[in-house]
């Protein structure tokens, strides 16, 4: 039977699997924690002098190279890892017994570094602080700074030896590693402590199972493109890393200089996609234009052909007087479609009402956001209040959220309009910088309305008014004698 461990061990690797397969966000996250692993143990390799562990992570790294098309890396990386595990024994034993694949400057913990980390630090002793590149411009004085800047270098630490030993236990800095100093515990436990913050505020991001992926501070939603790299980003490395070395070092039918396949995932940096001007558009439709009556000539010296007849018919894939490039010509403002309309004579309106019903979206294009942070503030103390003032005046009130049918005319409208950034909307979530920016996106307001709609049920109305709510194809009412409750259209 399988001790209490193992059974946890395995409901958490269930959970996780199951978790990687429906959430997005959590995947996005297992991935930053493993490769973030990898690094830190790829630097304990150098540091511990620990070589085996040195290719080990060196072989899980390099399919992450292949997937984010770094070339250079990916082609040499492979050679790298090849050379590694075929060393002579004798070399082997150097490296893994002896450590002298790196080297330790000073007697700190956990302080070996690569022998072209050295080199550098040293090429930086000997320059000084004024450095080398005018010296190198003068033969004379190049050559002179090359046989004494190694002697200086050499009494320089000659002289730190003598006076500032490594094994002095009056200076901590020199047996300590730098990051266990109290300014780096500090930095350290001060960034700790915000991640944390923010994830108790914003909320977990290993437990939420929604299908986006969004960030952990504003709950931006990343686009469908970027889901998909997480999703493929193992797979692809893997495989592309696979191929690379069967072909290269294994069958040997290609050439290390042969061009590698870039794979272009899409990140989480925005790509701008280019899109054809209406100049560009116009002169390419006049091309086509010059193309089609050149035929049309040409058939004409061969043909009895009536032209009357060929103009009858469009000669384009769209009309031009309905539509502009597959766009249909929309009106610059709505109120000119009033003037086709008789303007009836208009009478004084009463002061009270029975019902009062309001545009849902129109409400939210209008109410300010600046005197609140998140949505739950907005629902709160700017979204209800209004609708407590407008029910003053009546006994029942009904709210209308827009509904978003695809292949519309007012969804080609909001197309033109543009498309902000998507944001997941929850209570603790806060608000965007730039609200019409957040309201151009579709999924954005389908969010928020039923939001919205959920803090209107929520809210204790008075018991002699009614409230009605669109949600989605049904009515949310809520009123003194009415219980919450779904009602078709």
């Amino acid at each position: 039977m399988l001790s209490e461990g193992h059974k946890d061990f395995e409901s958490a690797t269930t959970w996780r699997n199951e978790m990687l397969k429906k959430s997005p966000t959590f995947m996005y996250w297992d991935l930053i924690m493993r490769y973030e692993t990898l690094i830190l143990i790829f630097v304990r390799a150098h540091r511990e002098k620990n070589f085996s562990l040195y290719v080990e992570v060196l072989e899980e790294l390099a399919p992450l190279f292949f997937a984010l098309d770094h070339v250079n890396c990916t082609r040499w990386m492979s050679v790298h890892i090849r050379d590694m595990k075929s060393l002579p024994d004798t070399i082997k034993d150097e490296f893994d017994n002896r450590s002298h694949w790196v080297i330790s400057k000073t007697t700190n913990k956990f302080s070996a570094i690569p022998f072209d980390q050295a080199h550098e630090q040293e090429n930086k002793t000997v320059k000084g602080s004024g450095g080398a590149v005018g010296l190198t411009e003068n033969p004379v004085a190049f050559q002179r700074w090359m046989l004494s800047g190694p002697e200086i270098a050499r009494l320089q630490k000659q002289l730190e030896e003598e006076y500032l030993p490594d094994d002095d236990t009056e200076t901590p800095k020199n047996y300590l590693h730098h990051e266990q100093g109290l300014s780096t515990q500090k930095i350290f436990q001060r960034q700790v402590t915000s991640l944390s913050e923010t994830i108790r505020q914003m909320g977990n991001p290993f437990l939420d199972d929604f299908p986006e992926l969004v960030t952990l501070d504003s709950r931006n939603c990343a686009g469908e493109s970027v889901v998909a790299t997480v999703h493929t980003l193992d797979d692809t490395g893997k495989k592309q890393c696979q191929d690379f070395v069967k072909n290269l070092l294994d069958v040997r039918s290609h050439s290390i200089h042969d061009p590698i396949k870039r794979n272009s995932l899409a990140l989480f940096t925005k790509t701008q996609h280019t899109t054809t001007s209406k100049q560009g558009k116009k002169i390419k439709v006049l091309q086509n234009n010059v193309t089609l009556f050149g035929q049309l000539y040409i058939s004409m010296q061969n043909r009895d052909g009536d032209l009357a007849e060929f103009f009858a018919h469009e000669t384009q894939s769209f009309p031009p007087s309905l539509s502009d490039f597959g766009k249909l010509h929309l009106t610059n403002t709505k109120s000119e479609l009033l003037q086709c309309l008789e303007q009836p004579g208009h009478s004084e309106p009463p002061s009270a009402y029975n019902c009062t019903v309001l545009d849902g979206a129109v409400i939210v294009h209008c109410l300010p956001t600046t005197s609140v942070s998140t949505f739950n503030e907005y629902a709160d103390r700017v979204f209800i209040p209004y609708l407590q003032k407008q029910l003053q005046a009546c006994l029942r009130l009904d709210v209308v959220w827009d509904t978003y049918v695809q292949d519309s005319l007012k969804e080609s409208t909001r197309e033109k309009r543009g498309k902000g950034m998507h944001r997941k909307v929850s209570g603790e979530t806060k608000l965007p910088g730039n609200w019409m920016d957040f309201l151009r996106d579709s999924m954005n307001k389908k969010e928020l309305f039923a939001f919205l709609t959920s803090k209107v049920a929520e809210f204790n109305w008075p018991p002699t008014k009614a409230v009605y709510v669109t949600s989605g194809q049904a009515v949310v009412s809520v009123s003194s004698s009415i219980t919450m409750q779904n009602c078709n259209h």
